[in-house]
This record gives structure tokens, C-alpha cells and sequence, in this order.
């Protein structure tokens, strides 16, 4: 398949939950080297790009072999700032220097477990389905929905749905999925046209529970540690 991507790992600095959570070692080597890695190992022609707002966040992306062509503005580095704003940006700047992709890709820090391979894979399907604009990694979503409900005094949603429960039982309930976070990838003039991932054709990419983990939490980091320490990526 001679097609060519551009990836995007985005850095951006200021982590409030886990300080420098970006660059934080896990293993023995930085968290944002774990996304630069994969992308490099892919069988996809492309460049890997890091849009990040610190310079010392750039030279880390460096020793790992991404390309840094700018440091982030800052109007798209606070926290409201939309990742498909940031997204733009850099596909703005690649097309200001002469260079055409066919896929976009968005890949998270937060994500360290995806594999090349599924990065690959992901390709070949979306670009095999002429109708599909993306393809997003997900996730098996637990609990399901029946077992959740707004908050709330009292738990009244929640009592009518565990009476259908009971007489279901659970084999009654489909697989739900959600977002994992592992990997956005959208043909090139779509993701233009739509200004995001999602739309009613993007395809779903189902990942297992640990190429599914996000970090967003410490306690998050702690499982990180402990699938590192195992001999499951080994």
C-alpha cells in the first residue's frame, strides 16, 4: 500500500495531575518515547511530528527520532485549547511546506501500549473501506451502561435498571465500547472537511485492555508501572 501519514504526537507541557507527565520516565525511558517509537516502527511511510509547547520537551522528541518543525503558539497550549485545533495547526504548517499526506494521524503520550502493528493495521482498514473518513482505537466500556446512572440523593435510575437485570441476566447485554485514547487516524482531506475524528463513518479499532490503559491519573501510572514490570511487553 504505497500511502503516507503524517503523526502527530502531541506534548504539550503543564500536566496538573502528574507533574511533566509527558516526559516522566516509565520503564527506563521517557513517556512520549513509547508513541515516537511505534510510529517509527510502522510499515507506513510517514513523518512523525511532536507539536509541543517546551523546548525541553522538543530535544527529549529529538533524541527519540521525531521532528519537531515548530514550538507550539501559545494560543493552542492553555488548557482549553481544542487537540483539533492543534491538529490543524500542524497539518497548516505541512501543507505551507509543500508536503502532501494522505492519512493524519493523532497519537497520544497518555497511550504508551499501542502497538505498531495495530497502528498498521488500522491503516490498511481504513483504507480499504472507500466510504470510512477515520478509524479510532477503543475499548471493551466497563460497567455497562445499565449499572450507571446521573448523580444523585438517591439511586432510583439505577434500582428500575437492576430490576431489568434480574430478569435478563447479563448475557443479555451486548459488548459496549468507548474511546481508549490509543490512536486517531483520518484520511487527510476528510479530517479537513470535518475538522475532527468522529463522524457517522469513522471506523472503530478494538484494542485490548492493556494497549487500552490511559494514563491520566497517578494511580493510572502505577498500573503503567506494573505492565512494564511484567513480562507481558517483553
Amino acid at each position: 500500500m504505497e500511502k503516507n501519514i503524517l503523526w502527530l504526537v502531541t506534548a504539550r507541557s503543564g500536566s496538573k495531575s502528574i507533574p511533566d507527565k509527558n516526559i516522566k520516565i516509565l520503564g527506563n525511558q521517557p513517556l512520549i518515547s513509547y508513541r515516537i517509537q511505534s510510529a517509527l516502527t510502522t510499515n507506513i511511510v510517514g513523518d512523525i511530528w511532536v507539536s509541543t509547547d517546551s523546548e525541553k520537551y522538543a530535544e527529549i522528541a529529538k533524541e527519540y527520532g521525531a521532528e519537531i518543525p515548530f514550538i507550539r503558539p501559545d494560543y493552542l497550549s492553555t488548557d482549553d485549547a481544542s487537540s483539533m485545533d492543534v491538529v490543524l495547526h500542524a497539518m497548516e504548517y505541512a501543507s505551507s511546506l509543500g508536503k502532501k499526506y494522505d492519512f493524519i494521524g493523532l497519537l497520544e503520550p497518555t497511550s504508551p501500549f499501542i502497538r505498531s502493528s495495530d497502528l498498521d493495521k488500522a491503516i490498511v482498514q481504513l483504507n480499504e473501506k472507500e466510504n470510512a473518513s477515520a478509524i479510532v482505537a477503543t475499548k471493551e466500556s466497563r460497567p455497562n451502561r445499565i449499572f450507571i446512572q446521573k448523580e444523585d440523593e438517591y439511586l432510583s435510575e439505577l434500582a428500575d435498571n437492576l430490576k431489568l437485570y434480574k430478569k435478563l441476566g447479563r448475557q443479555a447485554f451486548g459488548k459496549e465500547i468507548t474511546p481508549s485514547g490509543g490512536f486517531y487516524i483520518s484520511k487527510w482531506d476528510d479530517f479537513l472537511k470535518n475538522k475532527s475524528f468522529y463522524t457517522r463513518e469513522t471506523l472503530s479499532y478494538l484494542v485490548d485492555d492493556i494497549s487500552g490503559l490511559e494514563i491520566d491519573e497517578p494511580l493510572d501510572w502505577q498500573f503503567a508501572e506494573f505492565i512494564i514490570n511484567t513480562t507481558y511487553l517483553k
